[in-house]
């Protein structure tokens, strides 16, 4: 299998670390971007990463496909029913709500001050900020190791620091900072930390 990629995407990095948990075989590619159709475009119509290459078989795009079906192939982390796998779900997509907040702030800003919209500006903030608030009041309920849910809001933080360290999220959720602490120390968090590079 074939993962494409970019180092500084929060959703290819769920599925790097994914990959690291469970020992899997997959060969990481970094997409080189195309200005007029995105990465990977002769494997993914729609120029996103990440996308998963497999042998004989369909190539998968979209991170939590990728996430899920990495996780099938060894001791799957995501439950097969019932509301523990809606739960897990559940904060997957909270992670990757987060770290879309993030990506969508980070381009709003980096336009020219001109064409820049105070508005959206804020509400993308605000999305952060609550989301942070948020996890801050689950988190004793929040694994504290690696699972289906725990590496899409881990990336997400990462990520936050990363593209948007003005916001400082650690000061508004001392919890969630020693929580998401205790991931620093594991393998496959700093093997995929590109953006501490």
């Amino acid at each position: 299998m074939k993962l494409h990629h970019s180092p500084m995407s929060p959703f290819a990095r769920k599925c790097r670390i994914l990959i690291r948990a469970k020992g899997l075989d997959v060969e990481e590619i970094v997409a080189a971007n195309d200005p007029e159709n995105g990465y990977a475009s002769h494997i993914n119509p729609l120029g996103k990463i990440p996308a998963l290459e497999r042998e004989g078989a369909l190539t998968l795009f979209d991170s939590p496909l990728i996430c899920e079906y990495l996780d099938s192939l060894s001791n799957p982390w995501l439950p097969i029913s019932g509301e523990n796998r809606w739960k897990a779900f559940r904060l997957h997509r909270i992670g990757d709500g987060l770290s879309e907040a993030m990506y969508n702030l980070r381009y709003e800003t980096v336009r020219e001050e001109r064409l820049h919209w105070p508005k959206i500006i804020t509400r993308h903030e605000n999305a952060i900020k609550n989301t942070v608030d948020y996890l801050e009041t689950i988190v004793d309920y929040i694994p504290k190791g690696w699972s289906f849910g725990t590496i899409a809001v881990i990336c997400a933080l990462d990520y936050v620091d990363y593209r948007g360290n003005h916001l400082d999220w650690r000061s508004r959720a001392a919890e969630l900072a020693i929580w998401h602490k205790g991931f620093e120390r594991l393998a496959e968090w700093s093997d995929t930390n590109d953006y501490k590079r």
